[in-house]
């Protein structure tokens, strides 16, 4: 016999489709309502699984870009901003009189000037601390400059912002001064171009959220 008698023909294919047809729905006609009721409850609990499968599209947050310009310091500024550097380095820990001894001296104030007749440190007996004196001093065209050579300045309120000149300041803003002022003191600062040292993470996301 040849293959394309084997070959069923279409009258043959659509009768085999109508009997699995009627198969099928006599299968979930002798369903009880029991096995109905569990198919409804599996099917309901794949809904949310595949909802949650799905990743979740985020709205696009604006990234804060803050100013940071550079001084243009002269070729003495730098010499002399790499020498108190070095001078910082080489410099020894100021220790007070006993502070090795007692905790309420370590733990208490800051360094005081050593008096009294027999003090070790004011006598500047060999094994004992280094005195304060004159010479460490810094260089006082760059004494109280940032490393980066800006002049810092103090500030509370917006307004003052307006006053700092951003080609040589920057501005810190003070302790005190809570969020929502902190937030506006920064965005003036972004409007001015001026440089802003002591932006807290608190201050960005707030900036982000509002924009």
């Amino acid at each position: 016999m040849s293959t394309e008698e084997n070959k069923p023909t279409e009258q043959q294919a659509m009768e085999s489709q109508t009997t699995n047809e009627q198969v099928t729905t006599q299968q979930t006609e002798e369903q009880t309502p029991s096995q109905q009721a569990e198919e409804q409850a599996q099917q309901t609990q794949q809904a949310p699984e595949q909802a949650a499968a799905k990743p979740e599209t985020k709205p696009e947050v604006k990234e804060v870009k803050l100013p940071r310009p550079r001084v243009s310091l002269s070729d003495k500024l730098r010499r002399l901003l790499r020498l108190r550097l070095l001078m910082e380095r080489r410099e020894p820990r100021w220790m007070r009189m006993d502070e090795w001894r007692y905790l309420r001296v370590a733990h208490g104030e800051h360094w005081r000037k050593p008096r009294g007749n027999d003090n070790k440190i004011r006598l500047e007996i060999k094994g004992y601390p280094k005195r304060v004196k004159v010479g460490y001093r810094k260089p006082k065209l760059v004494r109280n400059l940032h490393p980066s050579g800006f002049k810092l300045v103090i500030v509370h309120r917006p307004e003052e912002v307006d006053k700092v000149d951003p080609n040589t300041e920057a501005i810190v803003i003070g302790r005190t001064v809570g969020l929502r002022k902190r937030v506006e003191i920064v965005r003036r600062a972004i409007e001015r171009g001026v440089r802003v040292m002591n932006v807290t993470k608190d201050v960005i996301e707030e900036l982000k959220r509002t924009q």
